[in-house]
Order: C-alpha cells, then sequence, then structure tokens
C-alpha cells in the first residue's frame, strides 16, 4: 500500500528513506517492534544531544575549545573573555565528573557496607554491635576499579586472607574483628562454649559493667576512657541509652 506524500521533509527522516516517486510506501516501514526499537535509539541520541547543547555537539564543542584556547593566549580584553569562558566549561565538566564519582563511591560504600554487616552477623557479633563495628572497619576498605573491595591490615597494607590472589575477603575481615572483640560477640566467639562470667572476653553480659547484676562504675569509667566503642557496645547490650 502506498500513499502519496506531497513534501517529504515534513516526515520524521526514518520514514522519509520510504518515499519514493512522491508516494510512501507502507510496506517497507518496519513492524511495530522495529518502529519502537527505533523510537528508544532516537530518544536516546536526543539526551546525548542535549546534554552537549549549551555548548553543541561534540565536534562543535572541541573545535570551541581550540578556539578559545587559541584566543586566550592573546592579550586584552578578547583573551580575558576566552579564558574565562574556557574557566566556565572546565568548571561546570569537573563538577559533574566529580559528583558522578561521589555516588558511584557512596553505591560502592553501601553495598560493601550490607555485606560486610553480613559477615559480622554469621561471625556471632550481636546485633547491638554491628552497626558501630562495620562503620569503624570501613576504613579498612579500599576500591578495585571494578569496584570490588579490597581488605586493608590496620596499618593500610593488603590483609592476606582466603580470597582471590591470596587477598582478604570480607569473611576473612569478619573473623579478625571477632577475634579483637570477644566482648562484641556471642559467647566470647567460642561458639557457644564462652568464657566464665567475670572474665575479660567472654559475652557481652558476662562482665558488662552496665548490666543491673554487675554493675561497677568504676569499670564503666575505664572504659569510657580506654575504649569508647567496647563501652558503646557493652552499653548497647545491657539496654542503655
Amino acid at each position: 500500500m502506498k500513499i502519496a506524500i506531497e513534501d517529504a521533509t515534513t516526515l520524521p527522516e526514518w520514514l522519509q528513506g520510504h518515499v519514493k516517486e512522491g508516494n510512501l510506501d507502507l510496506g517497507g516501514i518496519p513492524a511495530p517492534e522495529d518502529v519502537t526499537g527505533l523510537k528508544s535509539a532516537l530518544q536516546k541520541e536526543r539526551e546525548n544531544t542535549q546534554a552537549y547543547s549549551k555548548y553543541g555537539k561534540p565536534d562543535e564543542i572541541e573545535a570551541k575549545i581550540a578556539e578559545l584556547t587559541e584566543k586566550a593566549k592573546g592579550t586584552g580584553k578578547g583573551a580575558e573573555e576566552a579564558q574565562a569562558k574556557l574557566d566556565a566549561m572546565e568548571q561546570k565538566y569537573t563538577g559533574e565528573i566529580q559528583a558522578r564519582d561521589e555516588r558511584i563511591n557512596k553505591m560502592m560504600q553501601t553495598g560493601a557496607q550490607a555485606n560486610l554487616k553480613a559477615e559480622l552477623a554469621k561471625a556471632g557479633f550481636i546485633a547491638e554491635a554491628i552497626d558501630d563495628i562495620a562503620s569503624t572497619a570501613m576504613a579498612r576498605l579500599h576500591f578495585n576499579e571494578d569496584g570490588t573491595p579490597k581488605v586493608l591490615t590496620s596499618d593500610g597494607k593488603p590483609m592476606i586472607g582466603s580470597g582471590a590472589d591470596h587477598g582478604a575477603t570480607l569473611a576473612d575481615l569478619a573473623k579478625e574483628l571477632a577475634d579483637a572483640k570477644p566482648y562484641a560477640v556471642r559467647d566470647g566467639g567460642k561458639g557457644g562454649g564462652g568464657k566464665q562470667p567475670g572474665s575479660q572476653g567472654g559475652t557481652p553480659g558476662g562482665d558488662n559493667p552496665w548490666k543491673p547484676e554487675t554493675r561497677n562504675l568504676t569499670r564503666q569509667a575505664e572504659l569510657l576512657k580506654s575504649d569508647p566503642q567496647k563501652a558503646a557496645t557493652l552499653k548497647a547490650a545491657a539496654g542503655v541509652t
């Protein structure tokens, strides 16, 4: 089926190619699903173009920068205006890149922290301690180019563990933290046996000076001064705000 068209330029560009001798050949038009694909591609192209709309198309921007750079080498008001425009363009795109990098970094941090919390829970940490310990431990994570976390030792060196290339995993980090902080781990990290109440490791309630049955103001003051994180964990375990 063909439709007579007086002016093909009034049609969308993708349809203009189907006009021959003043007639639009409907038989040659893509099926609806293909048209949808064309529309999506067109929309994407429009969005890309809009991103450059302030300064023109990509090749025009490149030419404009070259022109402004050349003018800025001169002297007088014209050179100053050219340099000001270059500075404005640089500031705009530097800001956009920085904002993008910050968004990406935040997503990586959020994902890694959620995974670390899960590993801390598996390692036996009490619920009241997980958020605080995970937040502190995030300082020991750096990120690879692909966004995967790289675990470091407390002095900033790559931690050896059970991961690829002998690198440490988040599970390795959680286990190390459990060994270092038995007061925040159920049964002192002993898998059910634990230490006896009153020992320095033990369960979070075993020697908890904030618990009514083991309340000790002197011990509270010592912990608040020497180990604020441990103090916060024990207070949370005792239900003290």
